[in-house]
């Protein structure tokens, strides 16, 4: 079941971020159907690999993005990005002693995330500042 549908309006333009955040909603998905199988039990060892995939793919994305976006974009619009790595941690480290009320918590906090990380990256004043940049970058 897919639960985080991939939309056309969700693209940034920008091929690669726009295939990694495709990734990510993948991983979210599995993380999701796993969760809310009928066959689910808190000591699922399939939600605790997932969990970890989702830790290296978003330390992974999230440094591409550092990467590619300037510093003034980053402080601005990517304060949040470390909360996931952060809610991740506690998670897999508490594996043992999670309840299912923790990890139903962290799929509203990873779709909550998710969505708000997407749609930063295409909010107008956003786009028009990358523009810019991308346009001097260009010029240089």
């Amino acid at each position: 079941m897919i639960h985080f549908n991939w939309k056309k309006s969700y693209e940034t333009g920008i091929r690669e971020i726009d295939l990694q955040h495709r990734e990510l909603f993948r991983i979210a998905n599995k993380y999701y159907n796993v969760l809310f199988s009928d066959a689910f039990t808190p000591d699922n060892k399939m939600l605790l690999r997932i969990l970890k995939e989702l830790k290296h793919y978003s330390d992974f994305h999230c440094r591409y993005e550092k990467d590619f976006y300037s510093d003034d974009i980053v402080k601005e619009y990517f304060d949040v990005e470390n909360m996931l790595a952060e809610r991740i941690n506690v998670l897999v480290s508490n594996y043992k002693e999670n309840d299912i009320v923790a990890l139903y918590g962290f799929a509203e906090f990873l779709r909550k995330w998710l969505l708000n990380h997407i749609l930063i990256l295409n909010k107008s004043d956003f786009r028009n500042i990358l523009r810019k940049e991308l346009i001097n970058l260009s010029c240089n």
